[in-house]
């Protein structure tokens, strides 16, 4: 019984001094101190990395209402650094700021083009290793630009700018698939990973740099300065070596299998084009060993909708829907096809990985690859393309109505 009362005894003496133990919110910081980075930029400098941090100014949206409009004046603060390493400038930014910097709500980080050409490895190490970012925003490349010169825009519909540039990039790569969307962490491990290559959506400024910082590029119905995206980045491990065109990046993209949805023209019968939006796609991609050596087999399968006509073919007739299947079948095909060849031929990367995929397959069969080829495997390796499409939907109207305007 005393045994009982002993250790009775020891657990309440546990929970009424344990407590004093824990350290409690010891880094606790209150929301009225922090300074909310939404998107950092990178610089090449000549004695290390020009910094830029797009800092929110929360007064400026506190009244935001459903409809998009907030407060008035700026929305953000653009404060950049010239640093010997990326984190001296969050010491630098304390020099300045009564508030102390917090990076776990970053959106997007913008590379300038100078720096990714340079290398970019030894500048994302600070990102990877801290623990308040996510890790999972979008990356870009300034296409002809400074990442300082992007972040400075200000952006009519999305009142915060990083902002804009995070949920364009997700509208655009899921409507055309002429973009691609590819987080911090991915970039990083297709750097690291055998058989790939890494890439990066282009974020273009088109206009004056210095009149898009300043708030009358909000007053006009068309933007002075406007930013978009154009084109996709092609890495070679961490360094940039060049752009891709619009087409190329649709049939890396059908490769990759990440297109959402895609439009592109067929010809109808007189010769006159016929828009075919895919509604939904899937690739499946597969290794097969024929003779000893590797083959790459890809089948994309496509839901597709007729979005425009301008040809005076018959949508009623089923032999014109088989037929229009057959030739976006064509289409895609020809899109892969030919942009594994300009690709191999521009810079012989393999960015559709397919390495990866015969070294998760067959890593014996990739050793030996490695070993006869060397990064030239891609320019021998033997592809197989097909596709499969089906019409579903062609609008609320069959036949078009300019056959039946008369001469």
């Amino acid at each position: 019984m005393d045994l009982k009362k002993g250790r009775t005894f020891s657990l309440l003496l546990f929970a009424l001094l344990g407590p004093l133990l824990l350290s409690g919110c010891w880094e606790r910081t209150e929301l009225n101190e922090m300074a909310f980075v939404l998107g950092m930029g990178l610089d090449k400098a000549e004695s290390g990395y020009r910094v830029t941090m797009q800092v929110v100014i929360p007064s400026a949206i506190s009244s935001q209402t459903v409809g998009g409009s907030g407060g008035g004046g700026v929305p953000v603060v653009v404060s950049s650094f010239t640093v010997p390493t990326i984190y001296e400038a969050d010491r630098q930014y304390s020099l300045l700021s009564s508030r102390d910097i917090y990076k776990g709500h970053i959106r997007v980080l913008v590379i300038g083009e100078e720096l990714a050409r340079a290398g970019i490895a030894e500048a994302l190490d600070v990102f990877q290793r801290s623990r308040e970012p996510r890790n999972d925003y979008y990356v870009m490349v300034a296409k002809d630009a400074t990442a300082e010169e992007v972040l400075k825009v200000l952006t009519p519909l999305d009142k915060l700018p990083a902002n804009k540039l995070f949920y364009a990039m997700e509208k655009s790569h899921k409507s055309s698939a002429r973009t691609v969307a590819v987080p911090l962490n991915e970039f990083i491990e297709n750097m690291i990973y055998e058989g790939i290559n890494p890439v990066l959506t282009g974020v273009e400024l088109s206009g004056s740099a210095k009149e898009g910082e300043l708030m009358s590029n909000l007053d006009k119905s068309t933007p002075r300065t406007k930013l978009q995206y154009r084109s996709v980045a092609v890495f070679k491990k961490d360094k940039m070596i060049g752009w891709l065109k619009d087409n190329e990046v649709v049939g890396y993209n059908y490769i990759s299998n990440k297109v959402n949805h895609s439009s592109g023209p067929v010809k109808g019968d007189d010769g006159k084009p016929i828009v075919i939006e895919a509604l939904h796609t899937s690739t499946k991609r597969k290794v097969k060993i024929i003779e000893g050596e590797p083959h790459i087999f890809i089948h994309v399968k496509a839901e597709c909708n007729v979005e425009e006509v301008e040809s005076k073919d018959n949508l009623e007739s089923e032999k014109v829907i088989t037929e229009l299947e057959k030739k976006t079948e064509e289409r895609i095909i020809f899109l892969m096809k030919s942009a594994v060849e300009q690709i191999n031929e521009d810079f012989n990367l393999d960015i559709m990985g397919f390495g990866q995929l015969i070294y998760r397959a067959k890593p014996k069969v990739w050793a030996r690859l490695q070993q006869q080829k060397g990064d030239d495997y891609l320019k021998s390796l033997p592809i197989h393309y097909s596709a499969s499409v089906t019409i579903t939907r062609i609008g609320v109207t069959d036949k078009s109505f300019i056959g039946d305007i008369k001469e």
